[in-house]
């Protein structure tokens, strides 16, 4: 932002008893888009003062009158001015949208509008009378960044890009991510197009030096581009797999078996050069990996895609550092645009707070003083997730000013959104979370289960505080869908940290005399979730849409089972036999009492290199007669349930076997019980005997997830 002032003393802009008041000038060969920023000016004065602005559509202004004059400038070197000299005020921007970014900033600047009021119905006793400026000035902004987008649905309504300066995909993009099958569906693509891997042509792969791809493609940007010219930004993938193309002409512009990006760049120039308006970019992604040795067309880019990487340290502070910073200056040394892809929410639970805004903010430091020139921010797309609108709002004022105090916008945010008492404690807790993200350097990556959370920033103690605080405001806001949604969301992440914690004081449940007894608190929370979710219509809590509807009922169906039922094996110690996984060494989610729901990340033991086979000394389960073990199935991930359990003695000899039946489900959970031998027979049972659990008998990579091991 650069700024030069000279400011006198203040006039009035507009005064109702004075009669002073401005028009609204815009050039006579004006279009819809200025005659749209001119209503976007005249509608907002209205709301402050109430007086309609006269919009004049002239070249020349009257000498007796005062004007806001605006106007769009492509030659000026910053995105938008506003200036004052005699009687008249310009406000001029870049582009049109800059005018509207410059319009919104002039207003929160002189008038009582903003972001967080603009809805507001202002009556009689709220507007102004007078509007004061300073007698001379002339003020010109410019972004952090020329590209800014945190891609959360807030971000998708007009009015909330037009008051925070941020981009939106749709608009600017005519072929965004993995779309290019999309674009050419329909079109019967000849066996040349496809790439050929081995001896091999495969549909699941493009072949990026074929005529006949380029074709079809430079015809689709053709009719994207003229349908719209606001469409001038293209996105050129290669699929998302590993797959490279290396026929003979790939190869001959220097594909390998493993990078495309010489085909793709390749591919990228020639589009560049039929299509000099619009900037062509790839991403540095799989497949896209070395720079190629021929110069790219000036209107070519890349996206650096984070999502390896983003582990919620800042990036400058991590292991990754070196890496990175290796990668984006050989990629700006080579496109004159690097875009940053970078990630703020827990995909697999949209209700973590996941309070990265700090950590974000220094990377963004980063990435400015590397030279990157946009950055993209992916949050939760169409969903809702919690803080989803001051994460927008926080990210787009970053995006725009990286230099920006955090903690002083944090709560202005939640003292313009919320009455004082309930903003007190919402700010409080939100900034403490994430000064404890922040300097926690434990990693917490984008698809993370609650443990992983809790163990980062979310200490029980804290959280459970917060809750009963929040909760009392309850009633108060009982009309208002946001709180109700963030009443969903923070009711739901309670839940699953007694889930996690399994028993105690934060757990769900407590041991008595080896009995399993769940606490009523859990019902009342479960009937909230229901009430807040069902009332905001909230249906879903992450990226693959798992139901909230059957998260409670799964719940309601795993405390029924658990209640007052024995465990005699709770937190008793014994040995695995067999190999474990590496990201699944720890064992003692096998008798902790804290119990597996759909999501695989969460309180399952995975093994997909061996059988889980382990080691139980007798005399810790005397009092049992039966084992109940928790499978999880979830075909996507290929986790399956086990072919079939067995107990075996110190000798490995057989004492029981049972073999389970094939079950087509896609996701669910089962137990399955065993009966111990009777106690007549129980001297089968050596001091120490085995428990072997075999995994699904199905070709290619499998895994088997078992959650609790319960003696009762």
């Amino acid at each position: 932002m650069s700024f030069n002032c000279c400011a006198q003393k203040d006039v009035s802009l507009y005064s109702k008893e004075y009669k002073i008041i401005p028009r609204v000038n815009i050039p006579l060969s004006s279009g819809n888009d200025m005659i749209i920023a001119s209503k976007l000016l005249v509608n907002n004065f209205i709301k402050v003062t109430g007086q309609v602005l006269t919009i004049e559509q002239s070249d020349a202004l009257n000498p007796n009158l005062s004007y806001i004059s605006l106007k769009v400038d492509p030659t000026q070197e910053d995105n938008f001015c506003y200036n004052k000299k005699d009687k008249n005020i310009i406000i001029k921007g870049k582009t049109i949208s800059d005018l509207y970014f410059g319009i919104t900033t002039f207003l929160e600047e002189f008038t009582q509008l903003n972001y967080y009021n603009r809805s507001k119905i202002f009556d009689a006793e709220d507007q102004v009378a007078e509007i004061l400026v300073p007698f001379t000035f002339n003020k010109c902004f410019s972004p952090s960044f020329e590209y800014r987008e945190p891609y959360f649905s807030t971000n998708f309504s007009p009015a909330f890009r037009v008051w925070n300066r941020t981009d939106y995909l749709e608009l600017n993009w005519g072929i965004w991510g993995h779309n290019l099958p999309k674009i050419l569906k329909g079109i019967k693509l000849p066996e040349t197009a496809f790439a050929k891997v081995g001896n091999k042509r495969i549909e699941d792969q493009y072949c990026f030096t074929s005529d006949s791809l380029f074709k079809y493609v430079n015809e689709k940007v053709n009719k994207i581009y003229n349908s719209d010219f606001a469409l001038n930004k293209y996105m050129i993938l290669p699929n998302d797999n590993n797959l490279v193309c290396t026929c003979n002409t790939c190869k001959s512009v220097g594909n390998t078996s493993k990078d495309a990006a010489p085909a793709v760049f390749t591919f990228l120039n020639k589009l560049a050069k039929n299509h000099r308006k619009s900037t062509f970019f790839t991403t540095a992604y799989i497949t896209v990996k070395d720079i190629p040795n021929f110069k790219p067309e000036k209107n070519t880019g890349v996206f650096y895609s984070n999502i390896d990487i983003q582990k919620g340290i800042p990036i400058e502070d991590s292991k990754y550092a070196e890496k990175f910073e290796t990668n984006i200056k050989k990629w700006t040394n080579y496109v004159n645009q690097v875009y940053v892809w970078d990630y703020a929410v827990n995909f697999d639970n949209y209700f973590d707070l996941y309070p990265s805004l700090k950590v974000t903010h220094k990377n963004l430091k980063y990435f400015k003083k590397l030279g990157v020139k946009g950055v993209f921010i992916h949050g939760s797309e169409y969903n809702y997730s919690t803080f989803q609108e001051l994460k927008s709002v926080m990210l787009s004022k970053l995006l725009w000013n990286t230099e920006l105090d955090l903690d002083k916008e944090i709560k202005l945010f939640f003292n313009e959104k919320y009455a004082s008492t309930l903003s007190d404690i919402l700010t409080n807790f939100y900034i403490f979370s994430e000064n404890t993200f922040l300097n926690n350097k434990k990693e917490l990556s984008i698809y993370s289960g609650i443990n992983n959370t809790a163990a980062k920033y979310l200490d029980p103690k804290v959280f459970f505080s917060f809750y009963d605080e929040f909760d009392n405001h309850v009633e108060s806001n009982k009309y208002d869908n946001d709180f109700l949604k963030l009443a969903t969301a923070l009711t739901f992440l309670k839940l699953e940290i007694m889930r996690d914690y399994g028993l105690g004081k934060f757990g769900y449940g407590v041991l008595k005399n080896d009995e399993i007894i769940i606490k009523n608190e859990v019902g009342i929370l479960l009937d909230k979730l229901n009430i807040y979710s069902k009332t905001s219509k909230l249906s879903t809590y992450n990226e693959v849409g798992f139901s909230i509807e059957k998260y409670i009922n799964n719940w309601r169906k795993k405390i029924f089972t658990n209640h007052k039922r024995k465990h005699y094996f709770y937190k008793k110690p014994f040995e695995v036999i067999s190999n474990l996984d590496e990201d699944y060494k720890d064992k003692s989610i096998l008798n902790d009492a804290a119990f597996g729901l759909l999501d695989y990340n969460t309180n399952w033991l995975i093994n997909s290199i061996d059988d889980l086979k382990l080691e139980v000394n007798r005399k810790n389960i005397e009092k049992s007669t039966k084992i109940t073990f928790s499978f999880l199935q979830d075909t996507k991930h290929r986790i399956f349930y086990p072919s079939s359990i067995e107990i075996l003695d110190k000798k490995n000899k057989k004492l029981k076997k049972i073999t389970l039946k094939k079950d087509n489900s896609k996701l669910d959970t089962k137990e399955i019980t065993i009966d111990l031998p009777s106690k007549f027979d129980r001297n089968q049972l050596s001091e120490s005997f085995f428990i072997k659990i075999n995994r699904a008998e199905i070709e290619g990579k499998n895994a088997m997830a078992c959650d609790e091991i319960i003696f009762n």
